[in-house]
């Protein structure tokens, strides 16, 4: 078979979720969302052509599964090796699940020449159903704005409305702590379907903040201003969540790291998505070290456990590279 012979290689970008943007729908789009592409975790995997679908690594089934309904789909009887060389830590919000099936779809398009976009690749498996900051990370990378779908036709990724890169000197320090899972996949179908649609005046204030100080503040490399409203729109979002969170954040310890970083030097903070990923806005990767050594002091200290880690921006998105083998 044409192709045998070729190996391709995916790395990913992993992302932070800073916000959704309109959960009412009364304009009639819902969702948006708003975060950024970050080069650390990330997944790298390796596929070539296969009579049969064999997977090494972690998330063996999962990627399987990606792998079969892609191929399926595309009317292909072949199947791939596929080896996971890392991979993004699950339910921590780094939107690992988006990640692996856009990396196993890609590499696929890639063996078979489906020529598939990271949309297609996302629809195909059922990803970005609310935000399309996972797919948008892994097709551009940068900061990334969507606009949700519209309220009669959900189906399909939402739209991009606006992508910028970030600043290369900016960091992230990011914490994850050790705690109990919550709202992940069918759980956080339900959180959602358990809330009312949010008043239209915190809407209002959210995207006024995107729209007059998030975005012209990665425009014009305005650190100091975009920190403050990466903090702004997280917290007010994070107090219409309470009522299914239990709190502004979803468990203490990220309540109480995120409030660390704000005493330690971080310009801008956050939950990831429902975490556990908790983040810190740094202005250079110095004075990220330095942080992200006394925030992994503090997350293993009176009996608590977690990791903490630095992570750049990725201004690029997902790179595929074919080889012969």
């Amino acid at each position: 078979m044409e192709g045998e012979d070729i190996e391709v290689t995916v790395k990913t970008p992993s992302r932070l979720h800073f916000s959704m943007i309109d959960m009412r729908g009364d304009l009639g789009r819902i969702h948006g969302s708003v975060g950024v592409a970050i080069d650390n975790p990330s997944i790298i995997l390796k596929a070539k052509k296969a009579s049969s679908i064999d997977v090494k690594g972690p998330r063996a089934d999962r990627v399987k599964a990606f792998a079969e309904i892609l191929l399926a789909g595309s009317g292909i009887s072949g199947g791939a090796s596929i080896e996971v060389l890392t991979d993004i830590m699950e339910h921590s919000g780094f939107g690992s699940g988006t990640q692996l099936a856009l990396a196993v779809g890609s590499a696929l398009s890639e063996l078979y020449g489906l020529s598939l976009t990271a949309e297609e690749i996302a629809l195909k498996l059922n990803r970005s159903i609310r935000s399309g900051i996972g797919t948008f990370a892994f097709k551009h990378g940068g900061f990334i704005v969507d606009a949700g779908h519209k309220t009669n036709s959900k189906r399909g990724v939402p739209t991009l409305l606006f992508r910028a890169d970030v600043p290369e000197s900016w960091r992230f320090v990011i914490g994850v702590p050790k705690i109990p899972l919550k709202n992940s996949g069918s759980a956080e179908t339900n959180a959602f379907n358990k809330l009312d649609p949010p008043p239209a005046t915190l809407i209002g204030e959210i995207s006024r903040i995107i729209l007059m100080q998030m975005i012209p503040a990665i425009i014009e490399e305005d650190i100091i201003s975009f920190g403050e409203a990466m903090t702004s729109v997280d917290y007010r979002f994070g107090e219409f969540w309470m009522k299914i969170q239990g709190g502004r954040f979803t468990h203490p310890s990220i309540e109480e790291g995120i409030g660390f970083l704000a005493e330690n030097g971080a310009l801008g903070v956050g939950q990831s998505s429902w975490g556990s990923g908790f983040y810190g806005l740094s202005e250079s990767e110095a004075q990220a070290r330095k942080i992200c050594v006394d925030l992994e002091r503090y997350l293993n200290e009176e009996g608590r456990e977690g990791r903490a880690f630095v992570a750049g921006p990725d201004n690029h998105g997902a790179i595929v590279t074919k080889t012969g083998i």
